[in-house]
């Protein structure tokens, strides 16, 4: 099973640079599917959100 602090440790392509998150949470509206958003620091000084994975209704992370 996938955690929240699994996916903050992994790198993603941000604005074509490989980044870590500084921040992740799980989003999940009531009776929907949700998602895991991440906040990402670039060089240049700006912050940029991404979703990074998909959570089904239960609140298991599918990646």
């Amino acid at each position: 099973m996938v955690t929240l602090e699994d996916l903050a440790k992994k790198e993603y392509d941000v604005e074509g640079r490989k980044l870590k998150p500084t921040k992740v949470w799980k989003v999940q509206p009531k009776g929907r599917k949700g998602f895991v958003m991440a906040l990402f620091k670039t060089p240049d000084g700006k912050t940029v959100r991404k979703v990074i994975a998909k959570v089904d209704e239960q609140g298991n992370i599918i990646t």
